[in-house]
């Protein structure tokens, strides 16, 4: 990855972006020597977008279809703590 300035981003800025299709090399802008901005091909920006949506975008409704299963899962706790003879419990 080239790190530029901001000052030579701007001067150059239609060099870096065809350096950036030709070459599908990322660029760093920098602005007194702190970085502020990258400029990615489109490709690796579009791979990026759509990992940050699969990440916890698709696990959102994952659990959704177990509703039934973990209510039969919590049913039998509580019949085999009531059916416990070493503890008293309150239901």
């Amino acid at each position: 990855m080239e790190i530029v300035p901001i000052t030579r981003a701007k001067a150059r800025f239609s060099e870096i972006i065809a350096r950036l299709i030709h070459q599908k090399e990322a660029v760093l802008i920098t602005r007194k020597r702190t970085p502020v901005a990258a400029i990615v091909p489109y490709a690796e920006w579009v791979e990026r977008e759509t990992s940050k949506q699969e990440g916890l975008a698709a696990a959102a409704g994952a659990l959704a279809d177990f509703d039934a299963d973990i209510d039969e899962m919590i049913e039998a706790v509580y019949a085999a703590r009531a059916k416990a003879k070493d503890r008293k419990v309150t239901l």
